[in-house]
């Protein structure tokens, strides 16, 4: 019968064996900071859900230091790929209070021409109380019927946008994008102006408001510079509205709009588009193939993002004359030529 004997360790080697190694003496700032660029990738701002980061995962294993500082960077904005995630994250969040406090950002799954249902929206509105101080929201709104009386003796009622946050939450949100059912018309959800003063960006997508948004009875969001309307009629009826934001500068109407909204003819479809200090402009999928004269007015554009379809038909003479950058989209089955670039901009050195 073999024996095998324990090697005998000089204890001057075990010593060194179980030091910190270097990288385990960093502050926890610095491997805080390290660790951000793992979570870095590319964000389509039309997907709502980003890949998977694997890294931060592998990273959170190594020990529980590093599990910790992974844990904070991973919850700092949670997004979901599946909508079986949301309930498992509202169970994380029912159970572990600590989590609640580092969660920045979040980005529900959007349910864009499908109505969303019941238990779904709760679980949304129940996560988004649950965290604590959020500084962007992605999330899926419901309508609801209000009823009031009529002065002439009953009742009537009105469809309502609900934004789902209770009073005195998240005070310092900084970006809201709100998906409708893209159907229902209901009116604009007033609390966002009183509670939400800090809102820098406000998108609406699949959103239709069933009357005009105006300024003279809803205040400005004084500090607003991002307005997105995605499939609905929001641009059209908060016009009025975002002409009182001060410091709006960027503009996005992307998908089919109502057809009050026709920007190929020669007066502006919003008076925002030539009254206002806009600096970004994108016009995308409007299903309209040209624009009209009206965008050579606006002399404050420096960025415009267009279709391909609508900048190959465009005029010479339609561009804003002190345009910097100007982005086209492009899908595969177009064909693209350098001809309309020549005809429209001939030798100014515009970045396209």
């Amino acid at each position: 019968m073999n024996h095998q004997t324990t090697p005998q360790v000089d204890s001057t080697n075990a010593q060194d064996t179980h030091s910190p190694c270097l990288i385990s003496k960093l502050p926890k700032e610095v491997l805080l900071n390290v660790f951000e660029y793992l979570r870095q990738e590319p964000r389509s701002p039309r997907c709502i859900n980003a890949s998977r980061n694997r890294d931060l995962y592998h990273v959170s294993l190594v020990c529980r230091q590093w599990n910790n500082l992974a844990a904070h960077i991973c919850y700092q904005s949670v997004q979901f790929h599946k909508v079986r995630g949301v309930f498992r994250f509202r169970r994380v969040l029912q159970d572990s209070p600590h989590i609640r406090k580092i969660v920045r950002e979040l980005v529900l799954p959007a349910r864009l021409g499908r109505k969303c249902p019941s238990e779904l929206l709760d679980a949304f509105e129940e996560m988004t109380n649950l965290v604590d101080d959020l500084s962007t929201l992605t999330i899926t709104i419901r309508c609801i019927e209000e009823k009031r009386p009529l002065d002439s003796g009953g009742e009537t009622s009105d469809f309502v946008h609900v934004v789902p946050i209770e009073e005195g939450r998240h005070g310092n949100l900084r970006s809201l994008t709100i998906f409708g059912d893209g159907t229902t018309p209901a009116k604009f959800p007033v609390c966002l102006t009183a509670r939400f003063v800090h809102l820098t960006s406000l998108v609406f997508q699949g959103v239709y408001l069933s009357e005009p948004v105006l300024a003279d009875t809803i205040p400005a969001l004084p500090n607003l510079s991002h307005f997105a309307s995605v499939l609905g009629n929001s641009s059209m009826m908060m016009d009025d509205w975002l002409l009182s934001c001060p410091k709006l500068e960027q503009l996005q109407v992307a998908g089919r709009q109502p057809s009050s909204f026709s920007p190929s003819t020669d007066d502006a479809p919003m008076k925002l588009l030539t009254q206002c200090n806009l600096t970004y402009l994108c016009l995308s999928s409007l299903g309209e193939n040209r624009i009209g004269k009206w965008l050579a007015s606006c002399h404050s554009l420096r960025g415009l993002l267009l279709d391909w379809s609508v900048f190959s038909n465009g005029d010479p003479g339609m561009f804003p004359p002190f345009l910097d950058n100007l982005w086209i989209e492009i899908s595969p089955e177009e064909v693209v030529s350098l001809d309309p670039f020549r005809q429209n901009f001939g030798e100014n050195p515009i970045a396209y």
